[in-house]
């Protein structure tokens, strides 16, 4: 064997052996980001939960309007609101002003408010554990978990979260399913419909849902 020779093959054996070692390294760093990523959505939802928890049994004797107040900001740090205002108009989204969008994001966020304060009392009796953890494409994760009643008297609740990360590299819900019910897909017929039937008009579709506080 010349010289030429041994020196190519051992090139060819060095070059195969560091992209091999590369690929690997690549694949073990993708590994633990995605397993980084998986813990942080679950916490985010298992936060949410805590905090609201905590809210709703020290706030219970406070006046409503600072009761309020303090459950918009923990909604506002775990919801991602804006993605939400867009998923639930469609393409009638684009065809509203800024002014409009921040009424019906505004409008959307007190329902969000509403709905939660009905239930709020009921959270320190409920319990919430994380079923299963799953990466949906690059950017979204599914957090499967169930709701229990410590007392037995209220049945269990399958639930799904949708996470991403936001644009502050911040994880936040996108979506709720409740026992495969889509609050998003829910709240979009509903809305899309009422914009259908009044050619886009946002303002309809604000004042009605400021009616409903």
């Amino acid at each position: 064997m010349n010289l030429k020779n041994f020196y190519n093959k051992n090139y060819i054996r060095t070059t195969f052996i560091f992209l091999f070692i590369f690929q690997l390294f690549f694949l073990l760093f993708t590994m633990e980001v995605k397993a980084d990523g998986l813990k942080k959505a679950k916490d985010t939802v298992e936060l949410l939960l805590s905090e609201a928890k905590i809210h709703a049994t020290e706030t219970i004797h406070l006046d409503p309007i600072i009761r309020t107040k303090q459950i918009k900001s923990l909604i506002e740090k775990y919801i991602n609101i804006d993605f939400m205002a867009r998923a639930t108009t469609g393409p009638f989204w684009k065809k509203a002003t800024n002014l409009q969008k921040q009424s019906y994001k505004s409008a959307l966020l007190n329902q969000i408010i509403n709905t939660i304060e009905v239930h709020l009392n009921k959270l320190s009796n409920l319990t919430y554990k994380t079923i299963k953890t799953e990466p949906r494409g690059t950017k979204l994760i599914y957090i499967r978990g169930i709701i229990e009643d410590l007392d037995k008297v209220q049945p269990s609740v399958n639930l799904l979260w949708k996470v991403a990360l936001n644009k502050e590299s911040n994880y936040q819900i996108l979506d709720l399913e409740i026992e495969n019910i889509s609050l998003i897909s829910s709240h979009k017929a509903e809305t899309t419909s009422l914009l259908r039937r009044n050619k886009g008009n946002f303002d309809i579709l604000i004042e009605k849902l400021n009616k409903t506080k």
